[in-house]
This record gives C-alpha cells, structure tokens and sequence, in this order.
C-alpha cells in the first residue's frame, strides 16, 4: 500500500461504509432495534385488533342470518390468509412499515368484502327453504 492514491480510496470506502452502517442503524447499543421492536408490537397490536372486530362481524352476520355458509367460509378463509400473511411477516423478526401497509390493504379489502357480504340481500333463511339449503 505505497500508493498514496490507493491509500485515499480505501480510506474514503471505510468511512462510506461507516456512514451507510450508522445511518442504517447497526449502532451497537441496541437503541434502533428496540425501537423496531416496539413499532413491530405495535403494528401487531392493531392487526390483531382489526381482525378480532372483522371476526365479531362475520360471526355477528352468521347469526342474524345475513351471511350465508358459503359466504362464511369465503370470509373465514380470506381471515385465515391475512394471518398467515401476518406469520410470515413476523418470521424474519417483526413487522417493518412495508409489511404492515400490505397488511392494512388486505384488512381493508377483507372490509369491504364483509359489509358486501351482510348487504346483498342473500338471507341465510332466503326463499322459503331451511337453511341447509343456503
């Protein structure tokens, strides 16, 4: 390592790869990890939260009626995807911002399909016949 020139370079590299570390927060303490961990919690805490309310929905529209057994079985199963996304998602360590958007428009989609569901008129008792029929 004579060259004076050679000398430069790696040195500008170490210290590029410093700032790029320090800025993507491999600091040492810990700090940035526990509070990716707090932000995961809680974006856990609202996804679970949101699907316990989906839940009482589905099941509020099983009982009146509004929702027949093949509809129940579509909404349970579009539930059981958005768990099973949400377990991936917290496979590698936490939820990151990304990963909870994406969450967000599948609860929002499952949403939308739960009111489309309780409002379209198909009673579970509909047209005279028992509801084993429905």
């Amino acid at each position: 390592m004579k060259n004076p020139l050679m000398k430069t370079t790696l040195g500008i590299l170490v210290l590029g790869l410093m700032a790029t570390g320090a800025q993507a927060g491999w600091a040492r303490d810990g700090h940035g990890q526990q509070q990716a961990n707090q932000q995961s919690k809680a974006y856990s805490q609202q996804v679970h939260a949101r699907q316990d309310r989906q839940l009482e929905r589905i099941q509020t529209g099983l009982r009146s009626g509004q929702i027949t057994r093949g509809e129940f079985r579509e909404l349970m199963h579009e539930q059981h995807t958005i768990r099973t996304m949400e377990r991936h998602f917290r496979a590698d360590g936490g939820i990151d911002a990304r990963e909870f958007r994406r969450l967000e428009l599948a609860l929002d989609r499952a949403s939308r399909n739960i009111r489309t569901e309780r409002h379209d008129h198909q009673a579970r008792h509909a047209y005279g016949q028992p509801h084993w029929f429905n």
